[in-house]
């Protein structure tokens, strides 16, 4: 990945408490410990649980790591009349040493201090959004995520506030999402008018709709695998953010795989997995929309067998990252994770 002038990466995560992708990058040398505090720098994360918050933070060993709360509510905050009357971090935090400052006017002004303390720590070279809920959740609320990644690419395009200056020619954003087939009506009513709104942009696509699923008619296509129309659909719903704030698009990795809920319910995990790059013309939208059409791009991850050779290597990368992870945990005291 080009970041320029071989600074460091910044890094942003929705991780786990296990906190497997930080440890990855510590192991690859993106992310580095410092031999005296041990402290991981330039890596910043979001967790509404105050328990996983609170462990995440002393294993990152730095009081302004994380940000405490869900990140949708975070970054959508909406002014109200009263916290519009709060404009700067100094104002909100002279009102909240207000000891009859009620409950629910407290939770609003710490809302709005995490959202713009969220906010000016963008801009970051690798964003790991692992939502573990659905991209179209159902109503109300169904463009929530839409919405949040929507935000970030906007937030992407800022000249940083850290004194670094960075100011970002391209970044790579993985977005995980669910899936079921029973996602709401009005997600699919959205996903028909962006592959429609592709086949009458675009000669290119209508001509791969047809020749891949025998078919323009997209009700039909929805009829025949509602799955595929959806893994076609929603990448689309990202691309137009995109060009909207200046960045072309280009996916690196689409890859899912299936699991079961607590009621033996079917779903599917997907991650999309792109580049984003800053254009000085109108980014063109159709060449991640027509890798997203190509089942050919989708990459299934099956179980893999711990005694073959790709499962003997995966046990052994995620050992190293594991080891990592275990000997921070016990310098700051916190619970191990069990070998893989």
């Amino acid at each position: 990945m080009r970041i320029g002038d071989d600074r460091p990466i910044r890094y942003f995560t929705l991780c786990a408490r296990s906190m497997i992708d930080v440890f990855m990058l510590v192991g690859e040398g993106l992310l580095k410990i410092d031999p005296e505090n041990y402290s991981i720098s330039r890596v910043q994360f979001c967790e509404c649980d105050q328990e996983q918050f609170a462990e995440i933070r002393e294993m990152i060993a730095r009081e302004d790591a994380g940000f405490f709360g869900q990140l949708e509510n975070v970054v959508l905050f909406k002014e109200d009349d009263f916290t519009a009357q709060f404009p700067t971090l100094e104002s909100i935090s002279l009102k909240l040493e207000d000891e009859g400052l009620e409950l629910e006017k407290l939770d609003r002004l710490l809302l709005k201090r995490t959202h713009f303390n969220v906010r000016s720590s963008f801009p970051y070279d690798f964003i790991n959004l692992d939502f573990c809920q659905y991209y179209y959740p159902h109503p109300p609320g169904m463009l929530r995520v839409n919405e949040t990644v929507d935000r970030i690419l906007d937030w992407q395009r800022r000249l940083s506030d850290d004194g670094e200056n960075v100011n970002l020619q391209e970044f790579v954003l993985a977005v995980t999402c669910r899936y079921d087939a029973q996602f709401p009506p009005e997600a699919e009513t959205r996903l028909t008018e962006l592959i429609r709104s592709n086949c009458t942009l675009s000669p290119q696509y209508k001509d791969q709709v047809q020749k891949t699923r025998g078919t323009v008619q997209l009700e039909e296509w929805i009829g025949k695998d509602r799955e595929d129309f959806f893994f076609s659909g929603w990448p689309k719903d990202i691309a137009r953010s995109a060009k909207e704030y200046g960045w072309s698009m280009e996916i690196l990795d689409y890859v899912y795989y299936r699991r079961y809920g607590d009621e033996n319910n079917p779903y599917v995990i997907a991650c999309l997995v792109a580049r984003f790059s800053r254009s000085n013309l109108a980014p063109d939208y159709i060449p991640p929309a027509l890798f997203a059409l190509n089942r050919e791009n989708r990459k299934f991850i099956d179980e893999i067998d711990r005694g073959s050779v790709e499962g003997r290597q995966v046990v052994e990368s995620l050992g190293r990252i594991v080891a990592a992870r275990n000997e921070q945990a016990r310098r700051k005291h916190r619970p191990e994770l069990p070998n893989p």
